[in-house]
């Protein structure tokens, strides 16, 4: 029986066009612009406006894909939401807005979280369900992220999350789609931070009292994002961010069945410190990647961000073997592996 294959037909990203130089960003944080750029690897990051928001820019990506591969919306038969939950409204499906927004009316949506780790694992997920499922031929596989806003840029112990930015994605999957063929994914979860960055404030554990929201700066601190022990998980992440980082990609590697180190690769935007190490540490070369110090951490954009750089750079080519690396706090590293071309 001939293997059937999963491709990637087309994809699209979206960036908010207003950015912040390092030197803007060094006001804000009082931090200098050098360590900025050099230490946390951000020359400028992308600003989201009134209409950036997680559901908002995944639709924006969606539509420019489809327009672009003369897609017709109810072509799709499934709408995966991969993107962000801190999403325009609480107890929401983001998927289902989408679809009503594309008029995808064939299809289901459904909604996918894995923080920044995600886009390798929804490429996972599509992938086995359309092999598994004869109704699925064609998906769009979409996200968006807005923990930008989240973070508390007055508390010096969030200065690893500095760097994000709003931005929104798309992919078209189909069955029997020989070029940029999805092969196989590697993740892990590292349940040991499991609570080192979370929304403690809002949920229903902890509501936000009457006592907070009359306290202006209570109610500020309990709208972003809090860390119970940031001093244990710095210790933590140096221990064990890397040899996760370079787990993911390997167990992505053996399931694809290669042993020799991969063409490219796009990398979740960390430190160029971080960045260089997990080069060195599969083997590859820094012309082998795109770091994104230009645009920072666009939450699950960044792997096809780096690739989309990387094609226009001239730097990855037919058959080449290209590694998607994302990371998401909770902890979670995911890689999956692409035949591109």
């Amino acid at each position: 029986m001939k293997k059937q294959n999963i491709g990637i037909v087309d994809f699209e990203l979206y960036l908010p066009e207003e950015t912040v130089s390092a030197e803007m960003l060094s006001e804000a944080v009082n931090i200098p612009a050098n360590v900025l750029r050099e230490k946390m690897g951000v020359n400028a990051k992308h600003v989201g406006g009134p209409e950036d928001h997680s559901a908002m820019m995944a639709t924006k990506a969606s539509k420019r894909l489809l327009e672009k591969t003369g897609t017709d919306p109810n072509e799709l038969d499934m709408i995966l939401y991969a993107g962000e939950t801190y999403c325009e409204y609480i107890c929401w499906t983001a998927a289902i807005k989408i679809q009503n927004e594309l008029g995808a009316d064939r299809a289901y949506a459904w909604d996918m979280g894995f923080r920044c780790a995600a886009t390798p694992l929804a490429l996972k997920v599509a992938k086995d369900m359309m092999l598994a499922d004869s109704s699925l031929n064609t998906v769009l596989v979409t996200g968006g992220n807005t923990n930008a806003y989240l973070v508390d840029y007055q508390d010096k112990n969030q200065s690893f999350m500095f760097d994000m930015s709003p931005a929104g994605l798309a992919l078209l999957l189909k069955k029997d789609h020989n070029h940029n063929i999805i092969l196989e994914t590697g993740i892990i979860t590292d349940h040991v931070f499991c609570d080192d960055v979370i929304g403690k404030w809002g949920g229903s554990l902890y509501p936000i009292t009457d006592e907070i929201a009359s306290d202006s700066e209570s109610l500020r601190r309990a709208r972003l994002l809090h860390l119970p022990d940031p001093a244990g998980m710095k210790v933590r992440l140096g221990e064990r961010s890397l040899p996760n980082f370079v787990e993911a990609v390997n167990r992505a590697k053996k399931g694809s069945g290669l042993t020799a180190p991969l063409d490219f690769i796009g990398i979740t935007h960390i430190n160029p410190k971080a960045h260089q190490a997990i080069l060195k540490a599969i083997d590859m070369q820094e012309n082998q990647s795109v770091y994104l110090c230009d645009d920072g951490h666009c939450g699950h954009v960044d792997q096809f961000l780096a690739l989309q750089y990387g094609l226009e750079r001239g730097l990855v080519k037919a058959g080449d073997y290209v590694g998607l690396l994302g990371a998401g706090t909770g902890y979670a590293f995911a890689c999956t592996v692409v035949k591109w071309g």
